[in-house]
């Protein structure tokens, strides 16, 4: 199950990393970035009681958070997903 949250979670990083959708995103619907940051949080925990990876979720809620600057928002979800899918590879039994 965590495994296919965190694929979603990574799913989500990568979309909001693409200039057109992040910027659309960012600009046009801020809340929606606030239910991420949301999202992020609950994937957290669950890892975390998990015993597996939580640095991609709090590098989500932090790229979340910089939603007001625009280039410096596009390379934080970048990063998030990068780490994401590191942590989906990585973990043991996340396959």
């Amino acid at each position: 199950m965590l495994s296919r949250i965190k694929w979603l979670s990574f799913s989500i990083e990568l979309f909001l990393a693409v200039p057109i959708f992040g910027n659309l995103a960012g600009e046009a619907i801020p809340y929606l970035l606030c239910l991420i940051s949301l999202w992020h949080l609950g994937v957290f925990f669950i890892s975390r009681s998990e015993d597996q990876p939580v640095l991609g979720s709090v590098l989500g809620i932090i790229a979340s958070l910089l939603n007001f600057f625009p280039v410096i928002r596009l390379i934080a979800h970048a990063i998030t997903a990068i780490v994401l899918i590191f942590e989906i590879q990585k973990a043991p039994g996340m396959e």
